[in-house]
């Protein structure tokens, strides 16, 4: 079975007019027929939001409302992998708001923090090869240079997700940066292992 988990739709993280219309018609076709789907926010100032506003497309009851202390999902709540297993989730398709615009380094899964399913251990490797121009450059590269390399939520929750035994396919049409540009990740997304698809060409399985 597929879990829709959307991160970082709200408001202020998320401005894409265009990437919202697309984005909101998986949700509507996943409320449709009654699927798993999970909003999530890695923001700490909207911990206290009341959990219709964490989203554009305004959370109900049906709905799974979470909020992560880290921007890999899988990390930041507890028990979120071993819970979509006891529910039969094998597959998750992903997308939202993420930190970055530019191309993370090609071994993705190196940079991946999450936990594996069965150990609770990070997967192997994890930031051992991390790309990191400040490093590179004897810490000289700006913060700004820093961040830009960096993947951000739905990146690392993707990673994430591969680690801890998902099948994961992350929606290339829906996924921006917070100037609400199309992420330019989705080859190193799919050298890692993850699907890299258009929203309107995925149909969740039940």
């Amino acid at each position: 079975m597929d879990a829709l988990l959307l991160i970082d739709t709200d408001d202020a993280s998320y401005p894409s007019d265009d990437a919202m219309e697309t984005l909101g018609d998986i949700v509507t076709r996943t409320r449709a027929v009654g699927g798993v789907l999970i909003f999530a926010s890695t923001k700490a100032d909207l911990a206290d939001t009341p959990d219709e506003e964490l989203s554009i497309f305004v959370p109900d009851e049906e709905d799974l409302v979470l909020r992560s202390e880290s921007p890999d999902v899988f990390e930041g709540i507890d028990d979120l992998a071993a819970g979509l297993h006891d529910l039969s989730v094998d597959r998750i398709i992903i997308a939202g708001a993420d930190a970055t615009s530019a191309t993370p380094g090609a071994d993705a899964t190196s940079a991946t923090p999450g936990a594996d399913a069965n150990t609770g251990e990070p997967g192997a490797g994890a930031g051992s090869d991390a790309t990191d121009p400040a490093a590179e450059a004897g810490g000289d590269a700006d913060a700004s240079a820093s961040s830009a390399s960096t993947p951000g939520a739905v990146y690392a929750s993707a990673m994430a997700g591969l680690v801890c035994n998902f099948d994961v396919v992350v929606l290339s049409d829906s996924t921006t940066d917070p100037d609400g540009k199309l992420v330019t990740w989705g080859d190193a997304a799919a050298g890692a292992g993850a699907m890299v698809k258009k929203t309107a060409d995925t149909w969740l399985r039940m």
